[in-house]
């Protein structure tokens, strides 16, 4: 039974195993996210903010112990490993919270996914701080703050395009 909740726990935390796959896991992990979200974003507003708060949720529940199992494998105490990228899921997922409002198209959800990735990269201000914390609640709270940032100058971005 233990084996089988790690075994879950890596599943959640490395996004379905999105944060496998080579070359920037977490951008990886955006995209599929992003990918996902195309149908997540026909649900009404309330049901797409439970999921948020759930992926959230099982995100600091599982966090820990993958850091602790990918530093482990990788022979070092990493915090926010590569492969954990769960709170790139809720980042992306908060990202794109303004396409409620907005129309939801190819070149939206491309500007969503380059914005978060921006505002992940760039780690100015409370990003920075969290991304200093060195434990579950640093791991998922640098990509809510990128994602809460992103999402900010997405509406701006959409805003502006729809005024033009």
């Amino acid at each position: 039974m233990q084996k089988f909740f790690k075994i879950l726990s890596l599943t959640f935390a490395t996004g379905f195993g999105s944060g496998y796959l080579p070359w920037a896991p977490g951008s990886w992990g955006s995209a599929v996210a992003l990918i996902a979200s195309w149908w997540l974003l026909d649900l009404p507003i309330e049901w797409f903010l439970i999921i948020i708060i759930l992926l959230f949720i099982i995100g600091v529940a599982v966090a820990g112990s993958a850091d602790k199992y990918f530093g482990n494998k990788d022979g070092g105490s990493k915090s926010d490993n590569d492969q954990i990228v769960i709170d790139e899921w809720v980042g992306m997922l908060i990202t794109l919270l303004p396409l409620f409002y907005f129309e939801v198209t190819l070149l939206h959800l491309g500007m969503a996914f380059l914005f978060f990735r921006i505002f992940d990269a760039a780690k100015f201000g409370i990003t920075k701080i969290a991304d200093g914390w060195h434990n579950r609640w640093g791991v998922m709270l640098d990509d809510v703050s990128a994602g809460v940032h992103a999402g900010i100058f997405f509406t701006i971005a959409l805003w502006m395009m729809y005024l033009w």
